[in-house]
């Protein structure tokens, strides 16, 4: 065959291959998340246009926008390209950024090209003004430039205007004349072009604060003996929230919060007693207040079943692997969707993985309360291009064991990372990670507008009175997702722990229930947080220092077996 023929035969070859490859990209295009972009943003004063390209493989969307803090100000999931939507909590000259994010079928998202960023440039009204009236005058304040448009200030009730003036101060003074020794509630409004710009309501002689309900916890029945989520709603403009235990009509547990969820620990109640919980809202001397009654169960439930691998990507002829973290349990399982309660195989082996399924499992045992239902859309396949956010303590106030060389938390946990991030990248893993001199808030969202796979915060313990030692791993709820990846980095680390036969060194997997930021799902997608040994444990501290690499090495080869990269 001469060179020329041979030639020609392989280009044909690497046609033809070629023709193959663009018929699969593009016979596979919307199954895939692509990059897109915002296409437009307007608004009229608070009522915003949005408008992005569509993406052939997103189930849904989600808009998010942050302010200068990068705090959420405003989240909305939507299936559409085209969307409307109010922003009122806006403040003058502050800087907020938007990005949207596409989410498939199976929870992994893709942030757009970039994120869009804009300034409020409309006064509002200032946040350090009181809500209350108190039969007198009452200066408000403005933040902002008035003098380049018409701005009217408008002041009525349900029923009646006061007030429609057109303001050219930022410090106006409404007379007491029209609220004198009344009980009113006044909707205060800066208005342009009859668009609403800002809006506050102040309270003359009645309460400010809005009825409140716990809603997680309902009145009058039984709950497992364990650590209790209270989440409560309502109690708006109340400056904070009262926790309170009681029990016997005695409180045996107060405490403040300007959260809307708090965990309480199971080490406040007793088996089988009853209880009542309840929350007030406060803004000085007024309140409004919600009550339930409970009894704690007799038995502790036990913990959710977790698997050995990410259910998004399994690849075929996988051996799936449930375990529980609790002793001596048997754990039932079924892969139709069906209850695992009712329908469920005990599960003796691992489950070879060939097709998509229904996982549900549930972990039984005499004498305990079974364990909540555990679901994984098991998806067979392989992921292209792992991800991970690796976001290391900068915590550098927190000092250790300073005999064995222990110096502080940031430092040592960096070098740790330092590891994770040196194993991850020789297996080809994409890896980004935090600024020390960030915040957890500039963390979440950088891992967020990355799009990655996984977020893990790498920290180092400490106890009040120096006594703890031990390691533990931290998701958000008995519900969250990332349960299964918990368990497995904290099995590994458990298994080079040194000191594993102590009492209590197995921590074990912890419900932060909203009070851990960079493990939260309402801000990290899939995010967890690692406590790796007490560094004002002596011992801790000691292993520590002379096992980073070994930490590192473990911590990450878990991740990369949980996602199958490595065996």
């Amino acid at each position: 065959m001469s060179s020329k023929m041979k030639r020609t035969i392989i280009v044909v070859i690497v046609f033809v291959i070629s023709t193959i490859l663009s018929v699969c990209m593009l016979y596979n295009s919307d199954k895939i998340l692509v990059n897109f972009d915002i296409i437009k943003l307007t608004n009229n004063y608070t009522e915003y246009y949005l408008e992005f390209t569509k993406v052939k493989a997103a189930d849904h969307y989600v808009i998010q926008i942050n302010n200068s803090n990068n705090r959420k100000v405003f989240e909305l999931e939507t299936k559409e390209v085209k969307n409307k939507f109010s922003l009122t909590n806006l403040k003058y000259n502050e800087e907020y950024s938007l990005m949207v994010f596409a989410y498939d079928e199976l929870g992994d998202y893709r942030p757009c090209e970039e994120e869009y960023k804009f300034v409020w440039n409309e006064p509002t009204f200032k946040e350090d003004s009181s809500l209350l009236l108190n039969n007198s005058d009452y200066t408000l304040f403005i933040d902002g430039d008035l003098s380049g448009k018409d701005y009217y200030l408008n002041v009525k009730d349900n029923e009646q205007v006061y007030l429609n003036e057109l303001v050219d101060k930022n410090e106006v003074i409404i007379s007491s004349t029209i609220y004198q020794d009344l009980e009113k509630e006044l909707i205060v409004t800066l208005n342009s072009n009859n668009e609403i710009v800002d809006e506050i309501h102040l309270f003359n002689n009645m309460n400010p604060v809005s009825d409140l309900s716990i809603t997680n916890v309902t009145n009058d029945t039984i709950v497992p003996f364990n650590d209790l989520t209270l989440s409560y709603s309502g109690g708006d403009n109340a400056l904070e929230y009262e926790i309170r235990v009681i029990k016997d009509k005695k409180i045996i547990r107060q405490s403040t919060t300007s959260k809307k969820t708090v965990v309480l620990s199971k080490n406040l109640f007793k088996v089988g007693e009853a209880y009542s919980l309840e929350v007030v809202g406060k803004y000085d001397s007024y309140f409004k207040s919600s009550i339930v009654n409970i009894t704690m169960s007799d038995l502790i439930q036990l913990n959710p079943v977790y698997i050995s691998n990410n259910w998004k990507y399994v690849k075929k002829g996988t051996k799936l692997e449930l375990a529980s973290s609790d002793e001596d349990v048997k754990i039932y399982y079924t892969l139709d969707g069906n209850d695992p309660e009712s329908f469920g195989t005990l599960y003796t082996e691992p489950i070879i993985i060939n097709e998509n399924v229904t996982l549900k499992t549930v972990s039984m045992k005499e004498g305990y309360l079974d364990s909540v239902i555990s679901t994984y859309d098991i998806n067979v396949g392989e992921k292209k291009k792992l991800s991970v956010y690796l976001s290391p303590s900068n915590q550098h106030g927190n000092l250790g064991v300073k005999s064995v060389g222990f110096t502080n938390e940031m430092d040592e946990m960096n070098d740790v990372t330092n590891y994770i991030q040196e194993r991850l990248e020789k297996n080809g893993v994409k890896v980004y990670r935090n600024n020390s001199a960030g915040n957890i808030n500039q963390w979440n969202r950088d891992s967020n507008y990355y799009g990655v796979d996984f977020k893990i915060a790498i920290h180092s313990n400490a106890s009040i009175e120096h006594d703890k030692y031990g390691i533990e791993t931290w998701v958000d709820t008995q519900n969250s997702a990332t349960l299964s990846i918990a368990n497995k980095i904290q099995n590994g680390l458990m298994s080079i722990y040194p000191y594993k036969d102590k009492p209590n060194a197995n921590r074990g997997v912890k419900y932060a229930n909203g009070a851990l930021g960079e493990a939260n799902d309402n801000y990290i997608p899939f995010g967890i947080l690692v406590e790796v040994a007490h560094h004002d444990n002596k011992e801790d501290a000691e292993w520590i220092m002379q096992n980073k690499k070994l930490i590192g090495y473990n911590i990450a080869d878990s991740i990369l077996k949980y996602y199958q990269v490595i065996e």
